[in-house]
This record gives structure tokens, C-alpha cells and sequence, in this order.
């Protein structure tokens, strides 16, 4: 498990950073992304398109759909958000091991 120490107000203590739990949720993140790519924006482009949703007597009660598809879109960016926030980290994971490695090979004078 990785550590960051932390400063300013309340330093002194330390982040626990589990690369295992961040790829976890890289995963999920990603499956979530697929799944508002594979199944929701098509199923909100068909609601969008369905003429008895934008026309006739059910237009009235259904007044508010465009605006809950909008969110629901909405939702997809922050999911893509969070999904950049945690690849950054691990990223970040990846070249602070990357460091220390050349770290120990540069004090063992390995080449």
C-alpha cells in the first residue's frame, strides 16, 4: 500500500493509497462508461425520437423527460471526470515507482 504524506493544516498525517482498490475502480468506471456508450445514450436518443412522447395527450406528463434525459447525460460526465481523476493517480502511482526504481539501480550501480 502506497503512502503520500500530507502538509498544511492537519499535517503529519498520511494518505494509505491502495493501487489494488484504485484499479478496482478504474475498472467499474470504465464499465460504467461502456454501458452509458452501449445502453443509455441510445436508449435516451429513442425516448427523444418517440413522437408519442413529444406529441399527443402524453405530452403534458411528459413534459419533464427531456429534462431527466439531460441529466441523466449529465451523469456521464461526471463519471468521465472521476475516471480521469483516478487514472491521473495511478499514473502518477506509475512514475513515483518508476523514480525509486532508478533510485535503487542508480545506489546498487546496476545498469
Amino acid at each position: 500500500m502506497a503512502q503520500q504524506a500530507v502538509s498544511g493544516p492537519g499535517a503529519g498525517s498520511t494518505i494509505d493509497i491502495n493501487p489494488d482498490e484504485l484499479t478496482h475502480i478504474a475498472n467499474e468506471l470504465i464499465a460504467i462508461a461502456d454501458e452509458f456508450e452501449s445502453i443509455i445514450k441510445p436508449a435516451v436518443k429513442s425516448l427523444k425520437s418517440n413522437k408519442y412522447l413529444t406529441e399527443g395527450a402524453a405530452k403534458k406528463a411528459m413534459d419533464k423527460v427531456p429534462k431527466a434525459n439531460e441529466r441523466v447525460l449529465e451523469l456521464e460526465d461526471h463519471y468521465n471526470r472521476a475516471s480521469t481523476l483516478v487514472f491521473e493517480t495511478l499514473e502518477s502511482m506509475i512514475q513515483a515507482d518508476e523514480a525509486i526504481g532508478q533510485q535503487i539501480i542508480s545506489a546498487l550501480n546496476i545498469e
